[in-house]
């Protein structure tokens, strides 16, 4: 719900204030990673909640919790991009903002809600990653992982500029990228020489 609410507040700045996407994105992730800093106090925090760390341990039918959570978003987005009105005027929003409000789609409301879905999922993955860890740490805890999303999307052929989406394309190249780098450090690979 706190994820959501950041989503709103995201969204709002886009679609009222006229904000830069990227701009309004950065605003939040700097501000939130300090705000989560001065809640905590700098300090790791312990969680031994055995429900919350299901999300992150947890199996359904020997599969890891992670990867059904995975599995599952991604078959709803799929879904939704592919066979829903709102899927359709996502699509077009992203392609051509200007050209889908004079077609009648109501353009802003399309953005909120893609801000607030965004921002719910990277809420359910703060919880993911704190149900492995089972701790919360703000100065570590999800470094460059916004770049690992971009790097996935563009890996998969989905082009930034908006308009067309591969939602299987984005699961294979997050997979592929995770696994290559893993592959890489599993076979001794110093992790920095990994990531480049």
């Amino acid at each position: 719900a706190v994820a959501a609410a950041c989503g709103v507040f995201n969204g709002t700045l886009v679609v009222r204030y006229g904000v830069q996407p990227i701009i309004a994105t950065l605003i939040l992730f700097i501000a939130g990673r300090g705000i989560a800093q001065l809640l905590s106090g700098g300090k790791l925090t312990g969680f031994r909640n055995p429900g919350l760390q299901f999300l992150g341990l947890g199996r359904i039918a020997g599969v890891p919790m992670p990867v059904v959570l995975m599995l599952l978003v991604a078959a709803v987005l799929w879904f939704v991009v592919r066979y829903t009105g709102y899927g359709r005027t996502l699509l077009a929003t992203g392609g051509n903002a200007a050209a889908a409000r004079l077609a009648g789609v109501r353009t802003g409301r399309v953005t909120m809600v893609a801000y607030i879905a965004s921002a719910a999922l990277a809420g359910l993955v703060g919880l993911v990653v704190i149900g492995i860890t089972a701790a919360s740490d703000a100065n570590n805890v999800g470094l460059g992982v916004e770049l690992d999303a971009i790097a996935a999307v563009a890996v998969s052929g989905t082009p930034l500029t908006g308009g067309r989406i591969s939602v299987v394309g984005t699961v294979v190249g997050a997979v592929m990228l995770r696994l290559l780098q893993n592959t890489l450090i599993a076979q001794g690979v110093p992790r920095e020489i990994a990531q480049i």
